[in-house]
């Protein structure tokens, strides 16, 4: 009988990691893939590896010595509509050290999925963990956030509970629905509180201090709010509704960046962000584009779509396909190559694309550089050079105008930490509505308040940023206090207090190195920095 390929894992990674089960753990969990896609716009939920990944972690949970729950809003909760059906399981795993205090834990074992873009861009599979020369270890969620977060805690938790002696409590809760707002994960947890009284002891989000093992290997007291905004538009002259639309969605991001933040930028100077400190962003992640020929002897753009599978990620490219007399979308091809101004490129014919190609069509990608969808200076998006590119042909008379259709958008904007949802909800749709109000035909927006979180901000000086602060110092070599740009669950503790009274203290970090790849192709986590996070919250539990 073959051996299990968890048990063939290098010895280097699990001395590396500091605990061969940790690495086993880590290694089941990404071949699992608890991919979380939710697409409102198309229509498309799909979380059918959750089950498996929550019992996985029940599981070792148990192996370590620790005590386990599952909760569920689909079965735990009254019914709502927004589950649709589909099971959101979140575990919740205890070490009790007979303490009044208590240390609480906030991970999530959903992952983003892996686009049909980005496959060709992995160089081994993106569902099993994979070690490499240089290291690391690869696969979607080796870092975000099985191995920082999931993986990390289980391991100091089981030394805790081998060793017995700590003077603060542990409790973990692993969250589903995390990539997209939190609402099976916890968000249904806080339901679920809110129904009892206040610090009952069958609460779930009970602790004196909340760890978010979800980032960068330095102290994070400030979290970016996150709001998903969808936008539809249909209708006669489809590539030109597009264009003026999506250019409207871009200049959101003047908007957003007018928010300015107390909280340095952790990608500042030297990592491409544009200010010193956090501001607002505004991103269009996700655009399609589908229209109905007119027999016409123009060129037509039959298709667009952005290459990814979530609101929070950049594609790597926008695929476009053309169709017509052969001819002329050959010299349609020909001029969009040379068209496209750098760092952006033109590939034809596309490749590592969800679309079907029509015979006799053409197709090519405008090529940018993807990142995660709450740090756009770090890639190069290719949405803005599509529509740029669309522009050109409309005004040069290249395509078709009259062609009819449909195009969607989506756009990822982040908050700073200090603002709260409703501070930005009101002026943004009224800015938007003031655009579509002369409009025929008009967009239709929706930022659905289930995808939707404002910021969350500790104060710099609090005493549990500056011992979190001194322990990755020691642990990673990593000074200050900073604001996070990706947005993490410390945004739904705003409002939470401790059992004296006191807002919960949220803080964030993690082994999200710069060649963490987080969201991309080709994710990556160094085993060292798992060890270092798990050091990091044992010696929080332990030391004063």
């Amino acid at each position: 009988m073959e051996a299990d390929p968890v048990d063939r894992a290098p010895s280097a990674m699990a001395r590396a990691l500091g605990d061969p089960d940790g690495l086993r753990l880590l290694t089941s969990l990404v071949a699992i893939s608890p991919t979380n896609l939710e697409d409102p716009v198309a229509g498309r939920y799909e979380k059918g590896n959750y089950a498996r990944a929550a019992g996985e972690i029940v599981r070792w949970a148990r192996r370590f010595g620790l005590s386990t729950r599952i909760f569920d809003p689909l079965v735990d909760l009254p019914p709502d509509p927004e589950y649709r059906g589909i099971a959101r399981p979140n575990v919740i795993v205890d070490w009790d050290a007979g303490s009044k205090e208590r240390v609480l834990l906030l991970a999530h074992y959903d992952v983003v999925p892996v686009p049909n873009e980005q496959l060709g861009r992995w160089k081994s599979p993106p569902h099993a963990l994979t070690e490499r020369s240089d290291g690391r270890l690869y696969g979607r969620g080796a870092n975000d956030d099985l191995g920082s977060g999931v993986v990390a805690s289980l391991l100091a938790m089981k030394r805790l509970a081998q060793d017995g002696k700590a003077p603060r409590s542990v409790r973990l809760l692993v969250c589903c629905d995390e990539e997209t707002g939190g609402l099976g994960g916890i968000e249904a947890m806080k339901i679920h509180d809110e129904r009892l009284p206040p610090h009952h002891p069958d609460r779930f989000v009970e602790g004196d201090v909340a760890l978010i093992p979800d980032g960068g290997p330095h102290a994070t007291a400030g979290s970016s709010g996150v709001m998903f905004l969808d936008a539809v538009i249909e209708g006669p002259a489809a590539a030109r509704n597009a264009v003026e639309l999506g250019a409207e969605l871009a200049r959101l991001h003047e908007f957003a960046r007018s928010f300015r933040s107390a909280y340095p930028s952790p990608d500042w100077p030297d990592h491409g962000a544009p200010e010193s400190v956090l501001t607002g962003r505004a991103t269009v992640t996700r655009f399609d584009l589908e229209t109905k020929p007119t027999g016409s002897a123009s060129v037509t753009v039959l298709r667009a779509h952005a290459e990814n599978d979530a609101p929070n990620q950049i594609a790597e490219a926008v695929t476009l396909v053309v169709g017509g007399p052969e001819p002329s979308v050959g010299e349609f091809l020909a001029w969009a190559t040379r068209d496209v101004p750098p760092p952006y490129r033109v590939a034809t014919p596309a490749a590592g694309t969800s679309l079907v190609i029509p015979p006799g069509a053409g197709s090519f990608q405008v090529v940018g550089l993807s990142a995660h969808g709450g740090y756009p200076h770090r890639g190069h998006n290719p949405v803005g050079a599509a529509l740029a590119l669309l522009d050109r042909a409309l005004r040069e008379h290249r395509i078709d105008e009259a062609t009819s259709g449909r195009a969607t958008f989506s756009v990822d904007f982040r908050l700073i930490p200090e603002m709260a949802i409703d501070e930005v909800r009101g002026k943004l749709f009224a800015r938007l509505e003031h655009w579509n109000a002369v409009r025929q035909p008009r967009a239709q927006f929706d930022a659905p308040p289930t995808r939707a979180r404002g910021g969350y901000a500790a104060p710099l000086d609090h005493p549990a940023v500056r011992k979190l602060e001194r322990l990755l110092r020691d642990a990673f070599g990593e000074g200050g206090v900073f604001g996070e740009y990706g947005g993490t669950d410390a945004s739904t503790l705003v409002g939470i207090t401790t059992p004296s009274g006191a807002p919960l203290p949220a803080l964030v970090f993690g082994s999200m190195d710069r060649d963490a790849h987080i969201h991309e192709a080709e994710e990556s986590v160094d085993p060292r920095m798992i060890a270092k996070v798990s050091e990091t919250i044992e010696r929080f539990a332990r030391e004063p």
